[in-house]
């Protein structure tokens, strides 16, 4: 499993680094917003499902892999969040308001823990969800191409 979400995290950290550095240097939204993680939970499951579907039980390890994924991505962009309160970043994805951690009336422990923390077990479910019903779709198609006669 490792190797198998190795190129995805890599993948992963080049957008989040690629995304704070936009945001730092004043890239319109729209742009800012390419480079989201999110779209990751949508291409990623594809990924693990055309290679997990000759497993054993490929539904079994494709929970636990998107699990994994999803978890280490998350923390990739806890940290963001956490270096935004610190250094009071501007970007609106940080802002109270946008569900971040900067804003007036944001206390160290809010900003540093329970709003990361919250906003990582709200992902980590969705992100989940959403990665098992389109790799468990990618895995049903391609367990039924390769069961067919030919």
């Amino acid at each position: 499993m490792s190797s198998l979400i190795r190129l995805p995290l890599i993948i992963t950290a080049i957008v989040v680094v690629a995304r704070v550095l936009l945001e730092q240097t004043g890239a319109p939204s729209g742009i800012n917003q390419i480079f989201g993680v999110a779209w990751l939970y949508f291409l990623v499951p594809i990924y693990f499902g055309m290679n997990l579907a000759a497993a054993d039980h490929p539904y079994k390890a494709l929970f636990k892999t998107l699990l994994c994924f999803v978890a280490y991505t998350r923390l990739m962009v806890m940290a963001t969040y956490m270096a935004a309160y610190q250094l009071n970043w501007t970007a609106p994805r940080f802002s109270l308001e946008g569900g971040g951690v900067v804003g007036e009336d944001v206390s160290a422990l809010k900003g540093l823990l329970v709003i990361p923390v919250r906003n990582l077990l709200i992902w980590i479910v969705i992100g989940t969800l959403v990665g098992m019903i389109i790799g468990s779709v990618v895995v049903a198609i391609k367990r039924r191409g390769a069961a067919a006669p030919a």
